[in-house]
């Protein structure tokens, strides 16, 4: 139930139109030219070659084989802090930012591909029905994130797809090298408010998503300070890695919407 609701409610959002036209930006005009023909009227004169129409005399436009296919590449890096929310769950704001792009791709009648990437790997077939995105979401929100754990191998093994529009996904809260990618690249970061700014003091127990260990904490102003610049840096890694690169960043959080950053994301 709780996939069909998200997947309607994200249909319903207005700006989800404008989405997927900021996506259709990237979409080429053709792959193979193959020969000028006389333009018809009622076509768009955008089309008209104006350099080769004035040499005859006589409006032309390009005929080419097949129009350029744009393919998209959702990439999720799974990790055990995944599953942690206050509001809600960072991978139920992942399986809306998944329905919100899913759904702009594929109503442009592009294809799209989901791959997680982590210790179990999950590669969805590109496909361009519309239906998959229940797939997609369905999976994001019932796949187990504890113990889970990516590496730098899982970046690379990215450069494996055929280039593409790729968005990578995760909350990043360890160093990765992503200017080697081959792919036009966009990163999302999730994040709980509460993970950068705790709200308790004195012992806590505390335990790793990944490894399922338990260790008892002292909170207190001075260790919460620590832990706030510990994650400012790593943020600025990424941040700065992403500016270098010329990949566009976002972090988006899980009490907000995500359609809105995503919108400025691919403007």
């Amino acid at each position: 139930m709780k996939t069909k609701a998200l997947v309607l409610k994200t249909k319903k959002r207005i700006f989800g139109a404008l989405l997927g036209r900021n996506l259709s930006k990237f979409k080429g005009n053709g792959l193979d030219f193959r020969e000028f023909r006389e333009y018809n009227y009622g076509e768009d004169s955008k089309k008209i070659d104006w350099k080769v129409s004035a040499k005859i005399n006589k409006p032309l436009v390009k005929e080419y084989d097949e129009e350029r296919e744009l393919r998209i590449i959702i990439a999720v890096l799974k990790s055990g802090t995944l599953f942690f929310g206050s509001k809600r769950l960072k991978t139920e704001l992942i399986a809306e930012i998944i329905a919100s792009l899913g759904l702009a791709a594929l109503e442009e009648d592009n294809k799209i591909q989901l791959v997680f990437l982590g210790k179990n790997k999950k590669i969805f077939k590109p496909t361009k029905n519309k239906k998959s995105v229940y797939s997609f979401v369905n999976y994001t929100l019932k796949t187990d994130y504890l113990q889970e754990d990516y590496t730098q191998s899982d970046i690379d093994f990215l450069n494996s797809f055929k280039k593409s529009l790729l968005f990578i996904i995760g909350d990043f809260f360890k160093p990765v090298e992503l200017r080697n990618l081959k792919h036009e690249t966009y990163v999302i970061s999730v994040r709980d408010k509460f993970e950068e700014s705790p709200q308790f003091s004195g012992y806590t127990e505390i335990v790793d998503p990944v490894s399922l260990n338990s260790v008892n904490v002292y909170f207190n102003k001075s260790s919460i300070n620590r832990l706030q610049k510990h994650i400012k840096r790593l943020d600025a890694k990424i941040a700065l890695q992403c500016k270098k690169s010329k990949i566009p960043f976002t972090k988006i959080y899980t009490d907000e919407e995500p359609i809105y950053k995503l919108i400025k994301l691919v403007r």
